[in-house]
């Protein structure tokens, strides 16, 4: 029994290895501005891996869950504290206009496209990119934006998670 638990947490451990690898994969638009089809790949990505990775019985659930919730936790505390890590596991925040000119190789880096980059400032209360002085996608996954007008200087607005 308890070479099947510590088993148990080795696959939960292997599980959440696999998504962190498929969530940098599909890259900071999961986090923030998934389509409902990214989604439902996505989930059935996960559902997939864990049937792999999870053994029968409630024993091994139980420890499957909190295998994976303890990492996880353990996870965010390091992200935390530690910014390189937090930049493996999340990514870095990408600049997408600056000083009302679009960046290209950003939106082609971060496969946003022009449609769902002025989307995602309407959303903010830009009506194009040239009133923007600085947008960002942030490690979240959401765009945030300095207006060319804004004389405040640090103050940021930032948008819901946008649904492209």
């Amino acid at each position: 029994m308890l070479d099947e638990l510590l088993q148990q947490v080795l696959k939960a451990f292997a599980y959440y290895v696999a998504l962190i690898v498929i969530m940098r994969l599909a890259g900071k638009r999961l986090a923030g501005q998934t389509t409902t089809f990214d989604l439902i790949v996505l989930i059935t990505l996960g559902v997939v891996i864990q049937s792999t990775a999870l053994q029968e019985g409630w024993a091994n659930a139980v420890v499957f869950v909190v295998t994976v919730f303890a990492m996880h936790l353990g996870l965010a505390a390091l992200c935390a504290r530690l910014t390189w890590l937090r930049h493996l596991v999340r990514g870095k925040p990408s600049v997408l206009v600056r000083d009302g000119r679009i960046v290209e190789k950003a939106l082609k880096r971060e496969a946003i496209s022009r449609e769902e980059l002025q989307a995602g400032l309407r959303k903010l209360g830009y009506d194009s990119p040239e009133s923007v002085k600085l947008a960002v996608l942030e490690e979240t996954g959401h765009i945030s934006a300095v207006g060319a007008d804004d004389a405040a200087g640090p103050a940021t607005i930032t948008s819901e998670p946008a649904k492209l």
